[in-house]
């Protein structure tokens, strides 16, 4: 009886049972599924968070890392206004020369010799007034029959030569055209060594080439068609930049650029330009004269050495010793003698007689130029009237 009773009540049970397990299948197989739908592990969420913190973080560090590069992208910014506001003042210019005259009558008469073919020249120039005036080299134009020069807008155009200075090398052409941007003068007396130039001009026939470098040295001497002294530069410069303007950061023309010493026949980095005060003097006094004003001191000079400034009672052997003054000169009329040492012209020292030989050619016909010399070792001060130099 106690069996029978004990089966009875665990099949009472069994039903309960199986809805125990039926509900803890559904409960586990509930939370595996919930677990599958998640799309990565809680660990994976927070390495994923932390990779995007990091990367965050690195971009909000870029503006500092690239402050550099700013400053490099408003020098570089600074650059091309500077040669977009240079480069419509620079022109192109072509030459032509005509044969010989004798090569052509000895070609005619069948007897040979000489050049019967025409030559054509490059260079640059700068326009430097609203009229039409350009000024270039001198040796660019040299010879030349007939003188093309093209503007940055592509317009080609005729112009006639109104004046050349064959000392300095500088000569002035006149264009009839108009809407022209002339470029500006620097005062060259102001240029510092190691400031920043650049060079504008038709290098090969290559127009609007730009080149940038410093000024290397000043008061070079050298052998060119220009008897002045000169800025040497690092900047590019190559056959046909010859005349076009060597300008300052502030886009103002501070030098002509002249030749190149170099022994390729290339740019070797050692170029040299005419000042810029020399240039804008000889453009003045053909724009306003016809013609070109060279001042007449009227000395003869002696090279300074150290014995013979001993003997003079000279520290030193700086300064352009007078050996004689001319008959009725400015020199004369001042009251200079000969022996007396120049060591200051204009405001300006004097190292030596080429120098004196610069600062008279840049010295104005007409109002007086003060002058400080040593007479027997000891200073003194006197004023000369430069006239204009004469004829013969």
């Amino acid at each position: 009886m106690s069996i029978l009773r004990a089966y009875k009540k665990s099949r009472g049970n069994l039903p309960a049972f199986l809805l125990f397990l039926l509900a803890l299948a559904l409960a586990v197989g509930g939370i595996a599924f919930w677990r599958l739908m998640q799309p990565k592990p809680l660990t994976q969420v927070t390495q994923t968070h932390t990779g995007w913190s990091a990367l965050q973080e690195q971009k909000e560090r870029l503006p500092l890392a690239f402050a550099s590069d700013r400053s490099l992208e408003t020098m570089d910014r600074e650059f091309t206004d500077l040669v977009q506001h240079v480069i419509p003042s620079v022109v192109s210019i072509t030459t032509t020369t005509v044969p010989d005259r004798d090569a052509l009558i000895r070609q005619f008469f069948g007897l040979g010799g000489g050049n019967v073919s025409q030559n054509n020249k490059m260079g640059s120039g700068m326009i430097v007034s609203p009229e039409g005036y350009i000024v270039t080299n001198w040796h660019v134009v040299k010879g030349a029959s007939q003188v093309t020069v093209q503007l940055n807008d592509g317009r080609s155009l005729p112009s006639s030569i109104a004046g050349v200075d064959q000392r300095s090398d500088i000569a002035v052409l006149k264009i009839a055209a108009e809407g022209l941007e002339p470029i500006a003068f620097g005062d060259s007396e102001l240029v510092k060594v190691g400031q920043m130039v650049l060079a504008v001009g038709n290098p090969f026939g290559l127009q609007e080439t730009v080149t940038q470098g410093i000024i290397s040295a000043k008061g070079r001497r050298t052998v060119s068609e220009a008897a002045n002294e000169f800025f040497q530069t690092s900047t590019t410069i190559n056959p046909g930049n010859s005349g076009g303007p060597l300008v300052d950061i502030h886009g103002r023309v501070i030098g002509i650029n002249n030749f190149i010493l170099s022994r390729s026949g290339g740019s070797e980095g050692i170029g040299f330009a005419i000042p810029s005060n020399v240039a804008r003097r000889v453009y003045e006094d053909i724009v306003q004269r016809g013609r070109v004003i060279h001042p007449w001191f009227g000395i003869v000079m002696r090279p300074l050495n150290a014995s013979l400034a001993k003997q003079l009672g000279l520290t030193d052997a700086s300064g352009a010793l007078v050996a004689a003054t001319l008959a009725g000169s400015p020199a004369e009329q001042s009251g200079l003698i000969g022996g007396d040492v120049i060591v200051s012209f204009n405001g300006h020292p004097i190292r030596d007689g080429k120098d004196l030989r610069n600062r008279v050619a840049e010295a104005e016909v007409g109002p007086p130029t003060g002058i400080e010399i040593l007479r027997a070792g000891k200073p003194l001060q006197l004023s000369v009237t430069m006239i204009e130099e004469p004829a013969n």
